[in-house]
């Protein structure tokens, strides 16, 4: 699928893209701006410290390889 920047579908994948970068950066409150935007859920997400943000960018960042 290639984005187009008028869709409402592409923005939500290019904000899964910009909360797993300001997540990786440990901007986390950024990063759940970001991720609220998209309406995309994952269960038992935890942020408290360095490793689980990067745990948790990943996981975002897999979610936006998938639908993009």
């Amino acid at each position: 699928m290639a984005l187009d920047k008028y869709s409402k579908e592409s923005d939500k994948i290019a904000n899964l893209y910009r909360a797993s970068f300001y997540l990786a950066k440990g901007s986390v409150d950024v990063a759940l701006n970001f991720l609220n935007k998209t309406g995309e859920k994952f269960d038992g997400i935890d942020l408290k410290g360095k490793d689980n943000q990067l745990y948790w960018a990943e996981k975002i960042l897999d979610r936006y390889l998938i639908l993009k």
